[in-house]
């Protein structure tokens, strides 16, 4: 499915930089992990992870929520030191709850474990989580709409600019949600090569039931 973001400055704008390489995509051989392991197709050396209930379908990976221990999947770039300025994010997920439990948490690390910036999804909210603490930059409904992300980490400037469009499933618009721009500081400014982006349920309370579903993620890199 193509989603239109032709609108969106920031994300047009970092889609169309030129002289990018990828430097992971879990859909390159044409399908999506069938497990833990090895990414397949190129670009080599990938691989992903998965603690908890992890369900990987159809190219995807389901992360369920069920009030116990933690789930996520961890992506992890292969062909570092990757010698680059700034790297593109691009995912797209749906989120099926609206409530304040549990957190569902994208983060950014090097191979150091600095965090450049996370994305927190839960209540309504997408949360950017960057050197300025955490900050509320937009909202979802509870109706499950797609939303596609663009994260765009900026080592020279030591920050993360991020833009997220929403559509209902099987459409390609109108928007559900206004269209969402921002940017912040990184973590920690001294971020170096993006070794792993992970994705999980964090501040699971017993009583949460919910699930989180990961579609193709591409990681670039600026040449």
């Amino acid at each position: 499915m193509q989603f239109s973001i032709a609108r969106n400055i920031l994300l047009s704008a970092a889609l169309a930089t030129a002289g990018c390489s990828e430097v992971l995509d879990t859909h390159s051989s044409g399908v999506g992990p069938n497990g833990p392991g090895a990414l397949p197709g190129a670009p080599s050396g990938d691989s992903i992870t998965a603690t908890g209930n992890v369900l990987f379908n159809d190219g995807g990976q389901q992360l369920s929520a069920n009030g116990t221990g933690t789930t996520g999947v961890t992506l992890i770039t292969g062909g570092k030191p990757h010698n680059t300025t700034e790297y593109l994010i691009n995912f797209r997920g749906v989120k099926l709850t609206i409530t304040d439990t549990p957190v569902l948490a994208v983060d950014t690390f090097d191979t150091e474990d600095r965090q450049a910036c996370g994305l927190e999804i839960a209540g309504g909210e997408f949360r950017l989580v960057s050197g300025n603490g955490t900050a509320v930059i937009g909202t979802y409904s509870g109706q499950a709409d797609i939303h596609t992300v663009l994260m765009r980490l900026n080592r020279t400037a030591a920050r993360c600019y991020v833009g997220i469009t929403q559509v209902a499933q099987g459409t390609d618009g109108p928007l559900t949600q206004p269209e969402i721009a921002a940017n912040a500081p990184f973590v920690s400014a001294s971020f170096g090569d993006l070794d792993r982006m992970r994705v999980r349920w964090e501040s699971t309370a017993s009583s949460d039931a919910t699930s989180y579903f990961l579609g193709r993620t591409v990681i670039s890199k600026r040449n």
